[in-house]
């Protein structure tokens, strides 16, 4: 008994350090997790509007740990001249992300999509509806109201003062951010069926971040297409 005695102290002194003070002889290994992030692919030239004039169209998307994104970014390369765009493809039910997520996507998108396409002949992005982007429709509506003012009524006789507004605008300052690695930036704005939608049609068709409050009563939208150079 005195010599279990005797071995307890021997442990419990060695447990302590040079200043007297004892630190627990139990210790705990703790691992830093991370959550593999890879991009996907599948082949969709059959599946994609105009397949017959493509030579092949691949759709790119996250994979984060188990999740797949609901965000499939397509980009096609064209018989013709081998001219490749890019479709953002965003979903009218998915309502899942925000402007500013989908572009941190686009972002390693892009990365794996360089290495398929030949991005010297990118010449198109596909923006769709402009309410679908959220928090940049509405960015893009106070510009306007800034530089025109609160009215809402937009003919055929606007569409060129649009155009020539969007492409100052912050679509497309963010599309030259986004593009800036591969030497590519706007060169001007297609758009057709331009109006102003209501903040509720804003809600049911994107996720967004800005306060609510915040939010203008009609939201600038509009079918639009970014035309893209290089540098």
């Amino acid at each position: 008994m005195a010599k279990l005695t005797m071995l307890l102290l021997a442990l419990l002194f060695l447990a302590c350090n040079q200043n007297g003070k004892c630190v627990s002889s139990q210790t705990t290994n703790q691992k830093q997790t991370t959550v593999d992030t890879i991009v996907g692919s599948k082949l969709m030239t059959n599946e994609v509007a105009g397949s017959s004039y493509l030579k092949k169209a691949i759709g790119y998307y996250l994979i984060v740990g188990n999740d797949t994104s609901d965000f499939t970014c397509i980009f096609s390369e064209s018989k013709d001249g081998g001219k490749v765009g890019m479709d953002l493809n965003i979903s009218y039910s998915k309502i899942t992300m925000t402007y500013g997520q989908r572009m941190n996507e686009l972002k390693k998108i892009l990365s794996v999509a360089v290495k398929d396409f030949n991005f010297d002949s990118l010449t198109t992005i596909d923006f769709g509806r402009l309410v679908l982007s959220g928090d940049l429709a509405i960015d893009i509506t106070n510009q306007y109201k800034q530089k025109f003012g609160t009215s809402t009524k937009i003919t055929n006789y606007d569409y060129e003062m649009v155009k020539k507004f969007l492409k100052s605008s912050k679509l497309a300052t963010d599309i030259d951010s986004l593009l800036k690695p591969y030497s590519i930036s706007v060169v001007n704005v297609s758009i057709e069926k331009v109006f102003f939608t209501t903040k509720e049609d804003l809600y049911q068709l994107s996720k967004i971040e800005t306060d609510t409050t915040k939010v203008p009563e009609r939201i600038l939208d509009c079918m639009t297409w970014v035309r893209l150079t290089m540098k």
